[in-house]
């Protein structure tokens, strides 16, 4: 338990650094844009967009990460290279891919999902110039997840530290002086996002010889790339259904109009925030049992399971108990209209105490990813959270036509995914105790 609170508080630092990227944007125009309700609406509106196009490569890094602690705890370190040469090509060469889709379709992505007239122009442009840094984005979390993978969780947070200010401070140059509202805000988070991108390519000089990839001559290795991809589709499909899901969410929020949609703007930079904690014990667990799936010492997964729960919820009863009774204070922060605060305050009680019960889907997911198993739990995602949510918003929505029971759909499907992916994993570790048994009788035999 101490190693894997040791591990994953950098890897939580560095996630809330990033998404204080988001939350500074948020912060900065819902204080000081020209319009602060059509500034923040514009930049809630694109999110989910942005997200649902984005997962596929998340899903990848993901991948990089998993078939790199693998090789790492297997002791195979020439494949663990080329591991690390395929995974920051395949990150360049998807951001460029996203970049360009990002760029051409943001304001049909918008209209389709009937972002309204008077926040759509903003909302493409600032969702335009935020593709242009996809990239960088790609590269720096490749890069990171590799470093992660072999036990370097500080030096990628120290990263996040710099750039994370230098964006704080262009957000506030950009519109305070220059007046360019959400495009400012777009624009500082992609240049340091650039500079994040070539920070971490820097600390791969610091590995080993043996360790350190070749950039003068990177190549993609067959082998590695379908390891990546083995458990990388999987993954980046799971994190697709669940924006696919938001996605679709995102469009009955436009139908309640500007107020809620700046509100669940404001807001879910809040419970963004708060999912951090989550996911910081989630990426640490990805590479617990990663490692020790390779080192053929499943036993400790079961351990780590057990322990990372009780970890992550005590923290998330903790961070709830400070932010819940006070979510008004924390909204004003984002934002200074009272109708926006008193909507979004509605997101913030539904989201933020869901956590715990998100909290155990993650956890089996990771543990099941970090051993290579990733289309069930893929499968669980799609039925239990995009499949659940679609029906809720066809069929429970209209009955009911407020942001409070939108909302609702969160913690249900949280719910029924987290049942599913606990008996997942209980089936796959029994699976392979059999399968260690029947090995042993075998070599006994």
């Amino acid at each position: 338990m101490k190693k894997l609170l040791i591990f994953a508080i950098p890897i939580l630092l560095s996630n809330l650094l990033q998404q204080l990227y988001y939350a500074a944007d948020i912060v900065v125009v819902g204080n000081f844009a020209r319009d602060s309700k059509i500034a923040l609406a514009a930049v809630g509106s694109s999110g989910a967009v942005s997200a649902f196009l984005l997962d596929i490569l998340f899903g990848l890094s993901v991948g990089v990460s998993v078939v790199c602690a693998n090789r790492f705890g297997a002791g195979n370190l020439q494949s663990l290279r080329r591991a690390m040469e395929t995974g920051l090509l395949l990150a360049l060469a998807g951001g460029i891919l996203i970049s360009a889709v990002g760029v051409v379709f943001a304001r049909p992505l918008l209209a389709l999902l009937g972002s309204p007239e008077t926040v759509i122009d903003e909302a493409a442009l600032y969702m335009k110039i935020i593709f242009l840094g996809q990239p960088a984005v790609m590269v720096y979390n490749f890069g990171a997840g590799i470093l992660r993978s072999l036990g370097d969780t500080r030096r990628p947070m120290v990263v996040l530290s710099v750039t994370g200010a230098v964006n704080v401070v262009l957000n506030l140059v950009f519109v305070m002086l220059f007046h360019w509202d959400a495009a400012g805000v777009a624009l500082a988070t992609v240049i340091a996002n650039y500079l994040s991108a070539l920070a971490v390519l820097i600390l791969f000089r610091d590995l080993e010889e043996d360790l350190k990839p070749n950039f003068r001559r990177p190549r993609i290795y067959r082998e590695e790339l379908f390891a990546i991809l083995r458990v990388g589709i999987p993954g980046g499909i799971n994190g697709m259904m669940y924006n696919f899901s938001s996605v679709l969410l995102s469009s009955s929020v436009n139908s309640l109009g500007d107020v809620v949609i700046a509100a669940n703007s404001a807001a879910s930079g809040i419970d963004a925030l708060i999912y951090q904690f989550v996911g910081a014990f989630t990426y640490a667990a990805i590479s617990f049992a990663g490692q020790n799936y390779g080192a053929g010492n499943q036993k400790r997964i079961d351990e780590l399971l057990l322990k990372g729960l009780v970890l992550v919820n005590g923290i998330l009863l903790v961070v709830n108990a400070v932010l819940l009774p006070f979510s008004d204070f924390w909204l004003r922060f984002f934002t200074s209209d009272a109708q926006v605060i008193r909507e979004g305050s509605v997101r913030v009680m539904v989201m933020c105490g869901g956590q715990l019960i998100f909290s155990f889907s993650e956890m089996a997911s990771a543990c099941l990813r970090g051993m290579g198993k990733t289309a069930a739990p893929t499968l669980i995602s799609v039925f239990c959270i995009c499949i659940l949510r679609l029906l809720w918003i066809l069929f429970l929505f209209p009955l009911s036509p407020n942001y409070w029971f939108l909302m609702l759909c969160y913690p249900v499907s949280w719910a029924f995914a987290g049942v599913g992916q606990i008996i997942c994993y209980l089936w796959y570790r029994l699976r392979e105790k059999r399968a260690s048994l029947r090995e042993h009788e075998r070599i006994l035999a």
